[in-house]
């Protein structure tokens, strides 16, 4: 009996794991030199990069779980929009694709001070911005009661006016640690990505018909999130007290600024190109810490696998300042056991 069982597990090692065992793994060796191709295509960065869509098959078995996901889907939007209007008297427009929500929640005067001036802080109404948080307040609770398990949520508000509009995006296990006291408000405010546009479309656009939501994935998150980080702590503007939903910006003593940032995300390797007009020489090293403890933080918060940072910084002359780390010395970094200038030279 013994050496039938033996035979059958040689059997099986040889046929189905050796193979395995043969071929191996290939690794991805990253070294300072062969980070010249991302160079290349920094001129070219994306807001977010292009994933591979699943092929759609017909078969019986996805077809019975389409119809189960497209059921838990109107679920979820009909309990939001119905609950929504019955507790605030809101009207809103819910789509889900796959596991993105996306809520569009029409409004009259988004802003108080509309002087057209883009170097004035924008003011967000006070009463609007309330109503603002009981919509996120109740997606949040009607999403994590659902059980469809969605990732993240698209809050757009739009002054149907003006075509101002406030887009919020957050990822719902940061709801849930914010909750749990896992993570402070402060640390849950500064992971959500949030931006203020015009979007001529939504004028009159009470029903939504241009409402649209693209599906987010965590790495486009995570790169705009630290993306933004990274343009509030090089901004020199200083606000008393945080407006609503700007994070609150402290007083610096900076003598430079970002006026640009284009980031992307490809083979694992984060890229931030920012654009820093009166960049100079002596700023090395405050920029470069800077940047890469933004990163280090996220990237370790989110416990993200990622294979190194490659950074770009060009001032007014074009001269451009170039900088790559791996993912070892970055770590190493966040942990303060290596310093900023061994990493510099």
């Amino acid at each position: 009996m013994f050496f039938q069982i033996s035979k059958n597990s040689i059997f099986i090692f040889l046929i189905l794991l050796l193979p395995l065992l043969l071929t191996g793994c290939k690794l991805n060796l990253l070294t300072r030199q062969n980070a010249s191709h991302i160079i290349a295509e920094t001129n070219n960065l994306n807001a977010q990069e292009t994933l591979p869509k699943i092929k759609n098959t017909n078969t019986w078995w996805n077809k019975l779980f389409n119809q189960t996901f497209s059921d838990k889907d109107e679920k979820i939007k009909k309990e939001l929009i119905e609950l929504t209007k019955k507790e605030y008297g809101h009207d809103i427009k819910v789509k889900i694709i796959n596991k993105t929500i996306g809520v569009y929640f029409p409004v009259n005067n988004l802003l108080d001070n509309q002087t057209g001036d883009q170097n004035t802080e924008p003011l967000f109404n006070k009463e609007i911005a309330k109503k603002i948080d009981r919509v996120i307040f109740l997606t949040h609770r009607v999403a994590l009661s659902s059980d469809k398990k969605l990732d993240f949520y698209v809050i757009t508000t739009t002054d149907i006016k003006s075509g101002d509009e406030l887009s919020i995006i957050g990822y719902f296990p940061d709801v849930l640690k914010v909750r749990l006291l896992n993570i402070s408000k402060g640390e849950f405010s500064q992971r959500l990505i949030n931006g203020l546009n015009k979007n001529p479309q939504a004028i009159d656009d009470w029903e939504g018909k241009n409402f649209k939501i693209e599906e987010i994935f965590l790495p486009n998150f995570l790169v705009g999130q630290i993306a933004q980080r990274i343009k509030i702590a090089t901004t020199k503007k200083d606000l008393k007290e945080k407006n609503f939903f700007w994070f609150q910006k402290k007083e610096t003593k900076r003598t430079f600024e970002t006026k640009k940032i284009q980031w992307g995300l490809k083979d694992k390797i984060f890229t931030f190109v920012l654009e820093i007009p009166n960049y100079q020489k002596e700023n090395t090293r405050e920029i470069f810490n800077l940047i890469l403890k933004t990163t280090a933080h996220v990237l370790w918060a989110y416990d993200f696998d990622y294979n190194a940072t490659y950074i770009l910084i060009k001032n007014k002359n074009e001269n451009k300042k170039i900088f790559f780390i791996n993912k070892k010395d970055l770590e190493l970094f966040r942990k303060e056991k290596i310093k900023i200038e061994n990493l510099i030279n």
